[in-house]
């Protein structure tokens, strides 16, 4: 690695470790250096140790997270293993996989001030420095908005502007476009782009979809299924690893249903909704659906699409009945959705979060998929045989033991979407279904998910990825500014 003309700010030195409880390391023996002003990527299957190589640069490794830590960690030639995490967030920032889990504060202004006033940075300074990163990630004019009245996509956006504010000189990002449009994650590989190449600020990224920003990355980092690294080299050597995530470029997508009586499942027309302002329950902020109107077939495979912050998940919660539309209909098989009963409407239709932490309330993986059948006929032993075959079928065998949040984020969107497919719902609802996957289990869960229209499911999925959608999605329906103005079969959708 030393033949690339630039400085080495950071290494990784002969470093194993193994997190408490575990038997195996996460990784054994890594050694890797970052260099000054360049864009590093970190790549490999779900589980694989990615998350912890960041991890271990920031000092949650072995500071937070218990564990046996063997080798060594050098800033600038200093042994910084030791180190706590709070003595090294002045030089190297982390953003998180759920942007949720490391908010401090309420709005946008209070949240990217947090870390400049504890900091001692004038009034002035935090004020230049607040306009300037919004700016940056287009979100300017945002800084009196309650961070949990933001889209998932502008979370995230918020998250990666509360370091860069910090002007760190490594920036640490783990998948930090997982959860954004396809406009948003450009303007945000954008920006990490000019953060490297103007501030010379050194970046480590980890990322599933290696191929987006593969022309702009210096240095590829790959380890393999078991935490052995098998790329370490410039971006030009790296063919092997870009020849995999071209791999399986056949479209295909099932035949368009061509029948005029198949039946109509979910028929929405007039929605209108706002959320109430906050402390004013009667006041109504900005219009979120206005006069929204969708209609879903039985087995329907129908991508939702369309910018952060246009009523993609609202829309979600008012099917859901979590909250009330302001004025229009939803029909579900025919019925106002008004009459169901929640319990009666949660065993027709079945949502798989956009995070999955917000899903698991059981302490162990087993008990978690043996919960969902907890209200289903059947003997003991053939839920157990379900629940078994399930794990399989998503390689989590080996993690039944493991509580949910213990598991690497692939590892927990892949339980998500297990547990909610042991049950038999009519319509599934999936919100960013291949949010933190890597590119194998991408497809082969979408296989799945294919498999389970064939069999009479209909699906509906809020996505980013437009390839998913060209290469599975039947039908594809763009929102814009809280209303549907786009609703074509997938074919004509990417010819327009």
């Amino acid at each position: 690695m030393n033949d690339m003309k630039a400085e080495k700010i950071l290494e990784l030195k002969d470093v194993t470790y193994v997190y408490d409880g575990e038997r195996f390391p996460v990784w054994e023996h890594l050694s890797c250096c970052f260099f000054k002003g360049k864009i590093h990527a970190v790549s490999g299957p779900s589980g694989c140790g990615k998350s912890s190589v960041l991890s271990l640069i920031d000092g949650l490794i072995p500071h937070m997270y218990e564990g046996k830590l063997k080798g060594k960690v050098f800033l600038r030639e200093e042994d910084i293993t030791d180190m706590l995490p709070r003595y090294r967030c002045e030089k190297i920032g982390l953003v998180m996989q759920n942007p949720e889990s490391q908010f401090c504060t309420f709005t946008v202004e209070e949240e990217l001030a947090f870390g400049m006033e504890n900091m001692g940075f004038s009034e002035e300074e935090i004020g230049r420095r607040i306009k300037e990163v919004l700016s940056f990630v287009g979100l300017s004019g945002y800084e009196e908005r309650e961070l949990d009245k933001l889209s998932g996509g502008q979370k995230q956006k918020i998250a990666i502007a509360s370091i860069l504010v910090m002007k760190p000189e490594i920036l640490l990002l783990d998948e930090p476009t997982a959860n954004l449009d396809p406009e948003s994650r450009a303007q945000i590989f954008r920006l990490i782009v000019r953060i490297a190449r103007k501030e010379n600020i050194t970046v480590v990224i980890v990322e599933h979809n290696i191929s987006e920003i593969i022309d702009e990355v210096d240095w590829v980092i790959e380890l393999d299924r078991e935490g052995r690294k098998i790329t370490d080299c410039r971006k030009e050597e790296a063919a092997g690893l870009l020849q995999r995530e071209k791999q399986s470029k056949a479209v295909r997508i099932l035949e368009k249903e061509k029948h005029p009586e198949r039946e109509v499942v979910l028929d929405i027309e007039h929605l209108s909704f706002a959320y109430p302002v906050s402390g004013r329950k009667k006041e109504k902020g900005r219009q979120i659906l206005d006069d929204f109107h969708m209609r879903v077939h039985k087995q329907d495979f129908l991508a939702i699409v369309g910018e952060n912050g246009v009523g993609k998940s609202t829309l979600m919660k008012l099917i859901f009945k979590v909250c009330k539309p302001d004025s229009g209909t939803i029909r579900l098989f025919g019925k106002d959705l008004s009459t169901y009963h929640t319990k009666r409407l949660y065993h027709l239709i079945g949502l798989v979060f956009q995070n999955p932490e917000n899903q698991f309330i059981r302490n162990t993986v087993w008990d978690e998929m043996m919960f969902s059948l907890k209200r289903t006929g059947g003997s003991q032993e053939e839920k157990e045989d379900r629940v078994q075959q399930m794990l399989k079928q998503f390689r989590l065998e080996g993690e039944k033991e493991k509580s949910p949040f213990v598991l690497s984020q692939g590892q927990k969107r892949r339980l998500s979407v297990a547990s909610m497919l042991l049950t038999n719902q009519e319509i599934l609802f999936l919100d960013e279904p291949t949010y933190g996957q890597d590119f194998e289990n991408r497809q082969e869960l979408m296989k799945d998910m294919q498999k389970l229209v064939e069999d009479g499911i209909t699906i509906v999925m809020i996505t980013h990825d437009l390839s998913l959608v060209r290469q599975y999605a039947t039908h594809v329906i763009e929102i814009e500014k809280g209303k549907a103005v786009v609703s074509l079969p997938t074919e004509e959708y990417f010819k327009d």
